[in-house]
Formats: structure tokens, C-alpha cells, sequence
């Protein structure tokens, strides 16, 4: 084990704690083994820069085979700092069928243990495989870089000349969604692995864990802007989850929409969010992809999802639908809708057409709606509605008198559809409360369905997942 790995694992775990490696002197560019972060047993490993430059040999993966299946037996979390090269050169099919042994055991792990990895130095080809399929993926900002084929293949049989921070810096794929989370250097990227493992259960047979609540940081606006006015919805999200807890996820990408851990009462939780400030709401394709990718991460380690929703629906436009927003929007709905944790879900303002739908909407799955008193749900926006519902009037009247009236009939289907307690009579909503009194109403909603379904989750038994 080189200098580099051994000071990464020591900054990486509990200190003191010690790291149990398996199998040391075996496949030396991997290092795997166990270890204690945040007082949690976790598996961890590491590729060794210093022994041809990590790439993945035949020996190192099978080493790092064993380790995820032993970790999913287990019932422990899997961290990966990687600093890989990609597949060992002079090993040729040897390497390749290692790295594809790797592979299958994280994939059929990964629906038994949370996987958190960290991008610290290189992370090529396999590696980079094994960076997406994580739960968290961190991205080291000075030194991190990601991708599958280099600039050499680019060169070779594009006629590109790209750079590696170019063609995969942790900076450049950030806004491209490649990364949950982002950090200056590498010690700040292994204290996020250390923040987030905090946040997810040991397993997915367990409840992540339960830490003393704090007061909510921020304190609830009387109300919330008219009409169009943009805000910023992280005030009205750190107004409801406890004070300091609130981990914003994905925030280069998608950024219509806001998603995150956070806790409330000391119970972690996913936070879903649209973002009114940017664009409406809207939920572009980037939104959609955040906002289900975080949903289903939640389902799988057993965090309760809060939404709360602000849009004017999907956002419109060639771009959008030449993107495929519909196969993209209907990952958002088939997140919510095959998801089986507690979902409350929280109407703010406005919720137009399918944006209502998509954001766990009652009859999409969610176990409690609430809403301001405000809040509005229709079909269509009210003055687009205004110009087909009552467009043989419109086009009647004097062209002068056209916007008036559209604002004027656009005001009549508010006052027809709008309002928490209409919505309540409909049936759509559960409970109609003030932003001031949203923590307490979500805090209520949130503790009996939790604890119902941890009893449910502690009477299912799982069969082996790797057969002896």
C-alpha cells in the first residue's frame, strides 16, 4: 500500500479506528477492505496510483469482486475513492474480464447496500462505470476527471485533440450531471463521503439512522410572491427540515429543480423541490433526470421523500421535446409512482398540467398532500386556459379589449379552480396550513408513516444474493 492510499483511507475513516485490509500483496493496485466512518462499518477500496497508475487488473478485481459480495452479505455500505487509469494495457482480456466480474457484483449488490464513491485523482473506463452506478457520485475539482474513452481514442478515431480536463474535468461534466456533489480539492471530496454515508442506512433492510433533531434554520415568510414572481425555494425548504441538515445534490445540473438529503425531527429524508427563481419551475429534461435519479436513490435506502411544488408544468419547446422530454418526464413519474417510501408532498403556490401530475401528485402515490391556502392547481396555465376556453369571445370582441379581457377571464378560472380549500374538497389534498405552521404539519405527517413502514421493512427477509 502506497503513501498516497494509506494517507486517503486514514483521512477517509474514524481515527484510530483502524482498516481491516483483505488479501494485501494480491492484485497491489487495488486496496480493499473495512473500516469505521461516522461509527458505521463500512467496506471501502481504492485503486493505488502508484502501481501503474491503478489501471484495473485481472487480480484487483477479483479482490474487489469479493469485496462487494461480501459487503452485500454483510449488510454494509461500500465506499470508492477512485484514482484508475482504466483496464490494465498489458493484461489485454484478462483485465477486461476482471473488470466485467467487478462490475456484475456491484450491480446486484447495489440493490442490498448504499455505494458512495469519490472521484479523487483519475477515473477511467471500468472505473468510471463504477463512479455512475454509485448512489452519491463526488467529484474532486483540482484533480478529478472522468471518462470512459480518453483523448488518445478521440484523437485516434475522431481527429479531436482534447485534453483530459477538457474532455472529463470533474468542473465540465459537473453541469452536465455526472456529479451529486463537488468539492474544491481531494480532502474536501473524502469529508463529503464521510457527510453523505451519514445520511443512508447501513443497508436496505434497515431505516437510515436517527440523530438528535435540531430547530429549523430558517424562518417561514408570511406568504409567499403573487403570479409570476420568482424566489428562491431553498428558504421555504430549510423553514421545514431541521437547522444545518439540508445537503443540496446535482445543484450544476437541472437546475429548475432542487433535490438533497436533509433531516427532519433527526430522521433523514429526500428533499425534491421546483425551483420557481428558474424559469417558473419548469421541468426541463435535466430537471426530470435529477429529480427521479434522487427519488429512486431514496426509495432504495429507505429515505422518506418530501416535495414541494412550484411549476408552471414541463417546460415548453423544440429543444425540449427534440431532447425526448416525454421518455425523460416519464422516468420522473415512473420514479414516484414504483416508489414505496413515505411521500409527502407539499403544494406552494401553482401546479399547472403536468406538472401537478409528475410531482407526486395524490393519485401518482403520495401518502399525504398538503397545501397553502394559495395554492393553485389547473390544467393549463389561467391565461392560456382564458384563450381556449373562451376563445369564440375573444375573437368577437374589439382587438383593443383583448389582453383585458384575457386577464379577466383568466382571474374568473383562478377564483373557479385556485385555493387550498377547494383542492381539499376535491379530494386532492389532505390538509390546508399556512407556510408558518408547514414544519409542524409536514413534521405530523411525516413520524406515524415512517414508523409504519420501518415495521414493514423489518418483516421482510431477503434471500442470498450470492449463492456459495
Amino acid at each position: 500500500m502506497s503513501f498516497t492510499v494509506k494517507r486517503r483511507i486514514e483521512a477517509l475513516l474514524d481515527v484510530g479506528s483502524g482498516f481491516e485490509e483483505l488479501r494485501p500483496g494480491f492484485g497491489r493496485d487495488a486496496v480493499v477492505g473495512f473500516g469505521s466512518v461516522g461509527g458505521k462499518r463500512v467496506a471501502l477500496w481504492t485503486n493505488d496510483p502508484e502501481v501503474s497508475a491503478g489501471s484495473l487488473s485481472a487480480e484487483g478485481m477479483e479482490k474487489v469482486s469479493e469485496l462487494y459480495e461480501v459487503a452485500a452479505e454483510e449488510g454494509v455500505p461500500v465506499v470508492y475513492l477512485a484514482d484508475s487509469a482504466g483496464a490494465k494495457l498489458q493484461e489485454g482480456a484478462l483485465s477486461l474480464n476482471g473488470v466485467a466480474r467487478a462490475y456484475r457484483s456491484v450491480a446486484r449488490a447495489s440493490s442490498r447496500i448504499p455505494m458512495v464513491s469519490a472521484v479523487v485523482g483519475a477515473s477511467v473506463g471500468g472505473s468510471a462505470f463504477m463512479v455512475a452506478s454509485s448512489d452519491v457520485a463526488i467529484g474532486n475539482t483540482a484533480a478529478g476527471y472522468l471518462f470512459v474513452s480518453g483523448p488518445a481514442s478521440a484523437r485516434r478515431f475522431k481527429g479531436l485533440s482534447v485534453g483530459v480536463m477538457e474532455l472529463g474535468g470533474v468542473e465540465v461534466l459537473w453541469w452536465k450531471g455526472a456529479f451529486d456533489l463537488v468539492r474544491p480539492d481531494e480532502a474536501g471530496a473524502v469529508a463529503a463521503v464521510r457527510e453523505v454515508v451519514q445520511y443512508l442506512p447501513q443497508n436496505t433492510s434497515e431505516m437510515p439512522p436517527v440523530v438528535e433533531p435540531k430547530d429549523a434554520e430558517g424562518v417561514a415568510p408570511d406568504r409567499l410572491p403573487d403570479s409570476d414572481a420568482g424566489y428562491d425555494v431553498r428558504a421555504v425548504i430549510k423553514s421545514v427540515v431541521d437547522g444545518g441538515s439540508f445537503l443540496e445534490l446535482g445543484e450544476g445540473y437541472g437546475q429548475s429543480a432542487v433535490v438533497g438529503f436533509a433531516r427532519i425531527e433527526g430522521r433523514p429524508v429526500g428533499v425534491v423541490a421546483n425551483q420557481p427563481s428558474v424559469r417558473m419551475g419548469a421541468i426541463d429534461v435535466g430537471a426530470a433526470l435529477k429529480t427521479a435519479r434522487l427519488v429512486s436513490v431514496c426509495d432504495k435506502n429507505n429515505l422518506p421523500v418530501i416535495t414541494f411544488v412550484d411549476t408552471v408544468g414541463f417546460e415548453p419547446g423544440p429543444d425540449q421535446e427534440h431532447s425526448n422530454l416525454p421518455r425523460h418526464g416519464a422516468k420522473l413519474l415512473h420514479a414516484y409512482a414504483t416508489s414505496d417510501v413515505p411521500k409527502v408532498t407539499v403544494l406552494l403556490r401553482r401546479a399547472y398540467a403536468g406538472g401537478f401530475v409528475s410531482m407526486c401528485s395524490k393519485g401518482l402515490g403520495a401518502d399525504c398532500v398538503i397545501a397553502l391556502p394559495e395554492s393553485e392547481v389547473m390544467v393549463q396555465e389561467p391565461r392560456l386556459a382564458a384563450e381556449i376556453i373562451r376563445r369564440r369571445e375573444l375573437e368577437a370582441a374589439p382587438p383593443e379589449r383583448r389582453e383585458e379581457l384575457i386577464g379577466s377571464f383568466a382571474a374568473e378560472l383562478r377564483s373557479e379552480f385556485s385555493g387550498g380549500e377547494r383542492l381539499l374538497r376535491a379530494g386532492v389534498v389532505d390538509e390546508v396550513v399556512g407556510l408558518k405552521e408547514l414544519r409542524d404539519a409536514v413534521r405530523k405527517a411525516l413520524g406515524p408513516l415512517a414508523e409504519a413502514y420501518a415495521a414493514r421493512l423489518s418483516s421482510i427477509v431477503k434471500r442470498p444474493l450470492f449463492p456459495v
